[in-house]
């Protein structure tokens, strides 16, 4: 079972070591090529197993430690003239700045890709641990052809949107009100 510190989940690899002393026997017994590779789709079984496993003891973790979100922007009525906030929102930016330490210590990293479809963007976060494994959320979200934006701005928004909420949806980060 996976032991935990302040910083970073270890995991044994006894498992994987147990696996890894069948080959080495089997490479000086000289098994049959079948045999072997056998063992090396065992071996890569347990490695997977193990690092799946550590995923989600670092998830669990790092919703543990993970802040509420405070929001750092608002959108007002009519922001010329000072009107009143609409509602507020967390940049992402600001979300990443929050979590970042708390995301390393578990052990977990992040990328996002993104597909671009006639109309709509979808982002794709894929949350990584340290061992390999790592799960992805999407998000898809239509460019708004209403909005008063050149259409560069228009994809950007929505990129931005759907950055925002494939990253939160991947960790389970909630913000404030």
């Amino acid at each position: 079972m996976p032991r935990k510190t302040k910083e970073i989940v270890i995991v044994p690899s006894k498992d994987i070591a147990n696996v890894e002393q069948f080959i080495t026997q089997a490479i000086e017994t000289k098994l049959p090529v079948e045999t072997m590779e056998r063992l090396f789709a065992l071996r890569k079984e347990v490695k997977a197993e193990v690092a799946k496993e550590a995923f989600v003891v670092a998830m669990s973790n790092f919703q543990a430690n993970c802040p509420i979100i405070k929001k750092n922007k608002d959108v007002r009525e009519k922001p010329e003239k000072g009107g009143k906030v609409r509602y507020s929102y967390a940049s992402l930016d600001s979300i990443v700045s929050q979590v970042k330490g708390v995301l390393g210590k578990a052990g977990l990293s992040y990328t996002t890709t993104v597909i671009n479809e006639t109309g709509f963007i979808i982002a794709v976060c894929k949350i990584t641990h340290i061992l390999g494994h790592s799960e992805e959320s999407s998000f898809k979200i239509p460019i708004d052809t209403e909005g008063y934006m050149s259409a560069p701005q228009k994809y950007a928004s929505a990129l931005t949107f759907a950055k925002r909420y494939a990253f939160c949806n991947a960790l389970g980060i909630l913000s404030s009100e």
